[in-house]
């Protein structure tokens, strides 16, 4: 992790234990969805005729 990366999970760490248990809760369910849609699946390698 670059040190720009640290700073910036450490300051998420503290502003998340301000927030109330709701608001926490809708904060980690959001960045759980950029995670899941900006992760990239394995293509699937097209299948081959048999010669």
């Amino acid at each position: 992790m670059s040190k720009e990366e640290k700073q910036l999970a450490k300051k998420l760490a503290e502003t998340v234990k301000a927030l109330p248990p709701e608001k926490r809760e809708f904060l980690i369910g959001f960045a759980e969805g950029v995670a899941a849609a900006t992760s990239k699946p394995e293509p699937e390698e097209p299948e081959k005729p048999a010669s």
